[in-house]
């Protein structure tokens, strides 16, 4: 009898593990979206009780309003920002064509000097079809060419649209129901994490401090990130730094295209166009400046935001969370340290005397 009892208990162990990792393959797509709706229904969630006393305990209506007003509240500067974006994206199209077609045809004599960059410069031209002493003509088929790339692939575009639509349509669906149900569910999630209670709220309370103070991370080393990069585009005299810097912000929220993927290519403009001085300083102060603020600032801020969360265990869980989970490890790396300094808070708190 205990010997079947045994089989049963490993039987189910085995099973439940590997439920639970089939369950989690299902979430990883829409695991950052889901953790994004827990940091706005935490961070809101004061709101919506104020508001639910005011109609009375209605649940369900309060949390309709909630998830309307989050949404407006995101719909409406996002747009504004982007309908400002496109307008300074054409003026600095506008401005690049004028000075392009100002400038004279002829051969960049110092890249015969730097074989580097002449061979670079040649293996551009050779794959476009032109002269490479024709530089009006060389960046006028640049722009023909990603023209006629966003025309080729425009459904994968509108794909990935419609895949960021969709996960804002689960990410205010989901907000609905942690708001409606947060309470039982944080009650449900209690009675199965066999803990002291003292022990569950630490745990409860350092997992929700290192979600936002993550995300407030993420957005705001993007936005340290994009000042830097507005003023270095300023200060060596380049045009639109205000566009560049919106830019290098946001692509600074894709972990694996980065803000290199703003600055280099300016970079090798200049180098191409004769402006080598801003080129190799635009080069330094990207890899030094807007390359390390990733690395150091949101480390930092994540630390200062999370009580007993040292900046070098922070640093290790973004990067390693990142190289083992991927995307989400953002996320998940900062959690799973949380995770660990709460366990070992608990344990000094158990062991105490057996640590004297």
């Amino acid at each position: 009898m205990l010997l079947n009892q045994k089989y049963s208990k490993i039987f189910f162990g085995l099973v439940f593990v590997l439920i639970l990792l089939i369950f989690y393959k299902m979430l990883e797509p829409f695991l950052v979206t889901i953790i994004l709706a827990l940091t706005l229904v935490s961070l809101f969630y004061p709101n919506y009780r104020h508001l639910r006393i005011r109609l009375k305990g209605r649940n369900g209506i309060t949390s309709l309003i909630m998830c309307s007003v989050i949404t407006i509240l995101i719909i409406i500067p996002s747009f504004l920002f982007f309908l400002a974006l496109f307008d300074e994206l054409n003026t600095a199209y506008d401005t690049f064509r004028e000075q392009l077609d100002k400038q004279p045809v002829q051969k960049q004599e110092y890249l015969v000097q730097n074989p580097v960059m002449r061979e670079v410069w040649q293996q551009i031209n050779r794959y476009l079809g032109v002269d490479s002493g024709n530089l009006r003509l060389t960046f006028s088929r640049l722009i023909d060419r990603g023209v006629r790339y966003l025309l080729e692939h425009y459904s994968a575009i509108l794909g990935g649209i419609g895949f960021f639509l969709f996960n804002f349509f689960i990410m205010i669906f989901s907000m609905f129901f942690f708001f409606r149900d947060g309470n039982e569910l944080l009650k449900e999630l209690k009675k199965l994490v066999p803990l002291a209670p003292e022990y569950e709220e630490m745990l409860i309370e350092k997992l929700k401090e290192v979600i936002y103070a993550t995300f407030f991370g993420i957005f705001a080393t993007a936005a340290c990130q994009g000042v830097a990069g507005g003023l270095i585009f300023f200060g060596l005299g380049l045009s639109n730094p205000v566009l560049w810097g919106t830019a290098i912000a946001i692509f600074s929220l894709v972990p694996m295209v980065g803000t290199a993927i703003v600055w280099v290519p300016m970079a090798v403009y200049l180098l191409l166009t004769g402006s080598v001085v801003k080129g190799i300083v635009l080069l330094c102060l990207g890899a030094l400046v807007i390359g390390l603020v990733d690395n150091l600032v949101r480390p930092i801020i994540i630390e200062g935001k999370s009580e007993g969360m040292h900046v070098l265990l922070v640093f290790f869980g973004l990067i390693g969370g990142l190289t083992l989970f991927g995307v989400p490890g953002l996320i998940l790396g900062p959690l799973v340290a949380a995770l660990l300094v709460t366990f070992l808070q608990i344990y000094k708190i158990e062991f105490k005397d057996e640590l004297k």
